[in-house]
């Protein structure tokens, strides 16, 4: 159709109708989906049902892809995989959607690692199952959910201003919740630190993976698998056409590979010998005694003494066998007050008469007055049964050893008198014949920075007698060794690990395991272990990496956040 100019207008001014075709046009324009492409990744909002609920089904396959990596599938590699989901969702989704999926993962990710605690509650607290799986969700809410959240929102801040680097900050950034999560309430009155399943803790096994132990601990391990994992959803951004340009992402990839292939050459580097830990001393043979027995729900006179039997049998058995330089029993092995027992010791003694080994053995202590408090300790026996040291256990674990909320009483065991422990003074190692010896108490041992504690006092071995049984989970006894394991590689110590249930182990200074039993039956384990000297970087600056991640972490939110301000107020 053609247009009839009226005469006398003005052919550079737009009519009516071709103002109102302008106004409607950019009605439109402004009410429809901008689909332009975001280099941070960062999605649009939309209001489809599928893009809604895409970042909950990403988020639920992070969670369980995260189990997978650890006992009892041990599927290693997922691990390098299993975040991508997670920080694909979190780049899909609004700042209040990254509270609650981060919540969501915490939560899938706790029971994916942690199903067997609402049995355990059942078993060690006489509760129901129903009061289990209640204590699971506020356990997983107060002692994982808060640091996961932080993550998410930092991820999601990082991804908003950062480009290539983002892989490395990204990493930074969860190393900076590892850390929080596993050391931020240590000591305090109603919490300890919960580093259970941190993601380095899911290549046990992979001995290159773990030797870089010695120099950031767990941290250095977990470090390059979240840098990688980052690095997968920036190639993916990239390939759906929503990402990097190319020389910006082949940056971003090349800094997210870097720190797996400086870790891997390194470990490959140790394990070469040719850098070996320098001995305090020669070999000495070692026995470790596996009783798979019930200590008790709760303390009774019947109790009393009970299991010894067993324990002196098993301990004969190694003696004419193996003729060890000591003998380790676990942690609550005695149900009874041995310095006030003289007839129990005098039984002891006859069983290690015929190597002359020393005996480290778990007992309940009371302190000397008439309403003593209790200890959880741990003695050093000589041969002829006469008490030569004691460490009794610092770091208890609220609502298992001590009640903070004394008055709520389905919280409570029925202790009786002596399940419930006061925390000990510091000390030094025991000064066994093999070499002074650093006690860790079974959730000690999960405590990196405790097992520094006691090689800074001298410890020249590492110790960890332990009360698993009611725990009635081999998941759970798996991962637990793996994580007392590292302990090993981080100090470059021999540990021994003595368990009531298994597995029960001896692991050299590189993680490697020399011997081990199988959780739930009756064993004795067997070895040779070699004080050593000397201490790791880990052991002399202890989380120094950890902290740098968190602070670097941090300051690039800071510092990117202030710039986005300066440009708002100067726009």
């Amino acid at each position: 159709m053609s247009k009839t100019r009226i005469p006398g207008s003005n052919p550079s001014v737009p009519s009516l109708g071709d103002m109102a075709c302008v106004r409607t046009r950019s009605h439109h324009e402004q009410n429809r989906p901008d689909r332009r492409k975001r280099g941070d990744g960062l999605a649009e909002p939309h209001s489809s049902l599928l893009t809604s609920v895409r970042p909950i089904l990403l988020t639920l396959a992070s969670g369980l892809l995260y189990g997978l990596a650890f006992p009892p599938h041990r599927i290693t590699v997922v691990a390098w995989l299993a975040l991508a989901p997670l920080l694909l969702a979190l780049r899909e989704t609004s700042w209040r959607g990254a509270v609650g999926l981060g919540w969501l993962w915490s939560m899938l990710a706790a029971w994916s690692v942690g199903e067997w605690m609402p049995a355990a509650v059942e078993t060690y607290y006489l509760q129901s199952r129903a009061i289990g799986y209640g204590v699971f969700l506020v356990v997983a809410t107060l002692m994982v959910a808060p640091y996961h959240i932080g993550f998410a929102l930092a991820y999601r801040g990082l991804a908003k201003h950062w480009r290539s680097a983002l892989p490395l900050l990204a990493a930074a950034a969860w190393i900076g919740a590892e850390l929080l999560r596993g050391r931020l309430f240590t000591g305090t009155p109603f919490f300890i630190g919960n580093p259970w399943a941190l993601l380095g803790y899911s290549q046990a096994g992979v001995l290159p993976m773990l030797q870089v132990a010695d120099l950031a601990g767990v941290y250095g391990v977990s470090f390059p698998i979240a840098a990688l994992n980052a690095g997968l959803v920036e190639a993916w951004l990239a390939i759906r056409g929503r990402g990097l340009p190319r020389r910006p992402l082949a940056v971003a990839l090349g800094a997210a590979a870097l720190p797996s292939l400086l870790v891997w050459g390194y470990g490959i580097h140790a394990l070469s010998g040719t850098a070996q830990p320098e001995p305090a001393g020669p070999t000495a043979r070692v026995a470790v005694i596996q009783g798979n027995v019930d200590v008790g729900a709760f303390w009774s006179p019947e109790r009393y003494g009970q299991n010894l039997g067993l324990y002196l049998e098993l301990t004969r058995e190694a003696q004419s066998r193996a003729q060890p330089d000591i003998v380790v029993w676990p942690e609550s092995a005695a149900t009874f007050f041995l310095e006030e027992e003289p007839g129990y010791r005098l039984q002891i003694a006859r069983a290690l008469t015929e190597s002359g080994a020393e005996l480290l053995l778990g007992a309940p202590r009371a302190a000397a007055n008439s309403r003593p408090p209790y200890f959880n300790s741990v003695y050093l026996l000589a041969p002829n049964g006469r008490v030569s040291a004691r460490y009794d256990k610092q770091l208890l674990v609220p609502f298992a050893e001590y009640f903070p909320f004394g008055g709520i009483e389905f919280l409570r065991r029925r202790f009786g008198r002596v399940r419930e422990f006061t925390a000990g003074p510091a000390n030094a190692a025991l000064p066994t014949g093999v070499g002074p010896a650093g006690v860790l108490i079974c959730n000690e041992a999960m405590l990196p920075e405790v097992a520094s504690q006691r090689v800074e006092v001298g410890a020249t071995w590492l110790v960890s007698p332990s009360n698993d049984t009611w725990v009635p989970s081999a998941d759970f006894a798996e991962l637990q060794f793996d994580i007392v394991a590292l302990r090993a590689i981080e100090q470059r110590r021999f540990l021994i690990r003595a368990s009531t249930s298994g597995p029960s182990a001896i692991v050299d200074p590189f993680g490697r395991i020399r011997a081990r039993s199988q959780p739930f039956t009756p064993a004795v384990v067997e070895g040779e272990i070699r004080a050593l000297d000397g201490r790791t970087l880990y052991s002399r600056v202890g989380d120094l990496f950890a902290v740098g991640c968190l602070a670097v972490a941090m300051l690039s939110l800071a510092s990117r956040a202030s710039r986005s301000d300066r440009r708002h107020a100067q726009g």
